[in-house]
């Protein structure tokens, strides 16, 4: 690091023991849904399955006690809600045109719907009011938007029609609506108890999981990482991992305590591949690469200055695999293991960096 700073600021985390933080190597290789995320999808606007995509990592950001969540559980979902806002364009930002309104909630059985749902929202989200109508790409009823509804895409509102907004209401939803919490989505039980909490019907979970394991059969990936990688990638991650728990030492590079770089440093050199010793000249060298195709050994970028935020990045983590990175994050705490995309780091990202695995950088 050339900067005071360069290794973040003291942050409040719970640090996964050792045992955990080794496993997740092997996670990644064994886990068939790890991968990359597909480039498109037939049937499904880019900008929308990029909101699939971010609706799966922000609950893990945000709703970490359920886990297990991916992309193709939100598509499925949208699929049979809404065809992916058929009939609507979507902007850049997420935003439909005309918005997805679902049928009136009168009980006169559209939908099969027998119940009235009468009005919750003055007409703001349904336009009617009167009764109730579902909103959005994955189809609110506005009186749970007020429980459920997020601000997918950062401009600080929570709009249903906006598809970033209603897909990761939706994410929150399937976590949140279970008395504790907690869901394992990989458990078939539990995803199908979160499906008919969201739409208490037995054609309606069904429907959607069809919908969910066809996307999953035709992309396994979830879009958190890239994939094993290479051999020193894996060496250096697994280096990382082993100096869990070790404290951080301003200016460090080990044996017994680690900053950010020095800890990404000798990593690498543990693989065979030297890289410079600072968080700047580190960013300067080996290939960029874009999140959802990280592979285990790569560094991320940071700036983590409270003043005056820039070029170039003061903090650098290491990729080590299902979607977590190893983290010397500052004086006082100790080399740990957290999500990619944990809310103090992610909207500090600069950029991702995979070392060259032959010769000197």
């Amino acid at each position: 690091m050339g900067n005071p700073l360069g290794c973040g600021c003291a942050l409040i985390a719970v640090p996964l023991t050792i045992g955990l933080a080794v496993s997740l190597l092997g996670a990644l290789v064994e886990d068939p849904h790890r991968g990359a995320a597909p480039d498109q999808v037939d049937g499904i606007h880019p900008v929308l399955l990029d909101a699939y995509l971010a609706g799966a990592r922000a609950l893990d950001a945000e709703y970490p006690q359920c886990t297990g969540m991916r992309w193709q559980i939100l598509a499925g979902i949208g699929a049979v809600e809404s065809d992916h806002a058929a009939g609507s364009t979507i902007s850049p930002t997420g935003d439909t045109d005309p918005p997805v309104v679902g049928p009136v909630l009168d009980g006169s059985g559209v939908g099969g719907n027998l119940t009235p749902h009468y009005d919750t929202d003055g007409g703001v989200w349904d336009g009617d009011t009167v009764y109730d109508a579902a909103v959005g790409v994955t189809q609110h009823l506005p009186a749970n938007w007020d429980d459920y509804g997020v601000d997918g895409n950062g401009d600080g509102r929570a709009d249903p029609h906006n598809v970033f907004d209603s897909v990761a209401a939706t994410a929150v939803e399937l976590c949140a609506s279970h008395p504790d919490q907690q869901v394992d989505f990989t458990d078939r039980e539990d995803l199908e108890d979160a499906l008919f909490r969201y739409n208490h019907a037995d054609w309606y979970v069904d429907d959607v999981l069809a919908e969910i394991d066809a996307y999953t059969a035709a992309h396994p990936g979830t879009g958190i990482g890239g994939g094993p990688g290479s051999e020193a990638g894996r060496t250096a991650a697994q280096w990382a991992l082993d100096q869990v728990g070790k404290p951080y030492v301003w200016g460090g590079t080990g044996p017994d305590g680690f900053d950010c770089s020095g800890l990404t440093m000798r990593a690498w050199e543990a693989a065979g591949v030297a890289i410079p010793r600072v968080t700047t000249d580190q960013f300067n060298a080996g290939t960029r690469v874009p999140l959802d195709r990280l592979q285990p050994g790569d560094l991320l970028f940071y700036d983590t200055r409270p003043y005056a935020p820039g070029d170039p990045p003061t903090h650098v983590t290491m990729y080590v695999g299902d979607g977590q990175m190893a983290n010397a994050p500052s004086s006082g705490q100790t080399v740990r293991v957290e999500p990619v995309d944990g809310p103090f780091y992610t909207p500090r990202f600069m950029g991702a960096v995979r070392p060259s695995s032959t010769g000197d950088l």
